[in-house]
């Protein structure tokens, strides 16, 4: 059985930016509740794999055939099927866009600070050029849209923070590519997105004191966690 210390380490070395995001909240007890229910309910998948044939296609041209058995060759069925629907209306989309990702970041990933020793990594899913300027594009496969107003406003200011204000990134933009279930639906998806560019940006203080927040949360949550294990008897 784990120790509670190894469960929070769970939220101490997230796996990308926007699964720390989804975290946070504007109140302490609120950002509590939401890592309690993501450490406790040991999640059943990661859309790694997903995002990684997206990147080849786009950045090294791979053939839709060849996504379509990368693909077959994921061994969890579930997200087998998750990428059917996401990469089913994701990759129109981005040939509409006539995107075409730039190689040489095709494993940028920036490891930003945000106190009590936690590092999460900004890692778009790739980075491709438009009007001599670098841009960044996350793509987010949730079956619903992924952030409130106020986690969405804490993406884009992290994103600008740790790429877009490094040289050879300044006057670009970074995209956020979200795909949602049609509401109501199983498996159909749709593409919506948006850009940090058209987000209200959190202040300085206003960040430190999201990041303060976030530290006396996983303070909170260990009693809560201990709570929960002895009611499951473990």
């Amino acid at each position: 059985m784990a120790s509670v210390e190894e469960i929070v380490s769970r939220v101490r070395k997230p796996p990308s930016l926007q699964n720390w995001v989804r975290l946070n909240h504007r109140r302490r007890d609120e950002t509590t509740r939401s890592i309690a229910r993501f450490v406790l309910a040991r999640p059943r998948h990661a859309l790694a794999s997903i995002y990684k044939l997206i990147a080849d296609y786009i950045t090294f041209g791979i053939s839709k055939e060849t996504v379509s058995k990368g693909l077959d060759e994921i061994s969890n069925p579930l997200v087998r099927r998750l990428g059917r629907e996401i990469l089913g209306v994701v990759l129109p989309w981005l040939d509409k866009s006539e995107i075409k990702g730039i190689q040489v970041f095709h494993t940028l990933s920036v490891p930003f600070p945000i106190g009590r020793g936690i590092i999460v990594p900004v890692k778009p899913t790739f980075v491709f050029q438009r009007d001599r300027t670098l841009n960044l594009v996350f793509v987010i496969g949730w079956a619903s849209m992924p952030f409130n107003s106020f986690q969405k406003q804490l993406f884009a200011t992290i994103i600008h923070n740790a790429i877009l204000t490094q040289e050879g990134f300044e006057g670009g933009d970074a995209y956020v590519v979200c795909a949602p279930r049609i509401k109501g639906s199983r498996s159909e998806r749709y593409v919506r997105s948006w850009k940090v560019s058209e987000v209200t940006l959190l202040s300085d203080d206003e960040l430190r004191e999201q990041f303060d927040r976030f530290g006396n949360a996983l303070d909170d949550v260990v009693p809560i966690i201990l709570e929960e294990l002895a009611k499951r008897g473990e």
